[in-house]
């Protein structure tokens, strides 16, 4: 877990698309208020869903979790398993907080995944019976156009503006070999 934890990192830090996702992934005003009109829409059904960008604040909180919760465990488990050799200079009470927040995350991050992450990709009723997207990352259109639709709307505008440039500049290639025919 820790070997993984550091790649991510390198990842994050060395390539332009790790620092992208740590761009989008970081939260924002927005998300706060995205929650707060989740939840009303919710509660009451009359006010529309917010606009969710390439991430929305419950895939950011899910992240930042699992970062947190790697740091946390990482340290704890070092610090049980190292306990004498490189934590020696500890005293013992300061081992036994770190076994007992080691157990508690580990039950926390248990129970998110039972409970959180399996209502997202089997039981919430948009996804039922399973959201395949846990085989290759991949969303139909349509789902990510429901769920994601700022991003949807961004991606889209720029595909449209590629294209009209693209027919732009082959009427002008088109003209420009009129031009030199004559």
């Amino acid at each position: 877990m820790i070997a993984v934890g550091v790649y991510h990192v390198a990842y994050l830090a060395l390539t332009r698309e790790g620092r992208e996702w740590v761009r989008d992934m970081w939260p924002r005003w927005k998300d706060a208020k995205d929650f707060v009109q989740n939840f009303r829409h919710y509660l009451t059904g009359r006010s529309q869903r917010p606009k969710i960008a390439r991430f929305g604040y419950a895939e950011k909180a899910e992240y930042w979790a699992v970062v947190w919760g790697t740091i946390l465990m990482g340290l704890t488990g070092l610090m049980v398993w190292f306990k004498v050799g490189w934590f020696g200079f500890l005293p013992r009470w300061a081992i036994d907080i770190a076994i007992a927040v080691h157990f508690y995350e580990a039950v926390l991050a248990t129970l998110a995944i039972v409970v959180w992450h399996f209502y997202h990709v089997i039981f919430d009723p948009d996804v039922y019976p399973v959201n395949w997207a846990f085989v290759d990352g991949r969303v139909s259109e349509e789902f990510y156009k429901e769920e994601h639709a700022l991003d949807y709307e961004q991606q889209f505008a720029e595909s449209d503006a590629g294209e009209a440039e693209a027919e732009t500049e082959t009427e002008s290639a088109a003209e420009a070999k009129k031009a030199d025919a004559d």
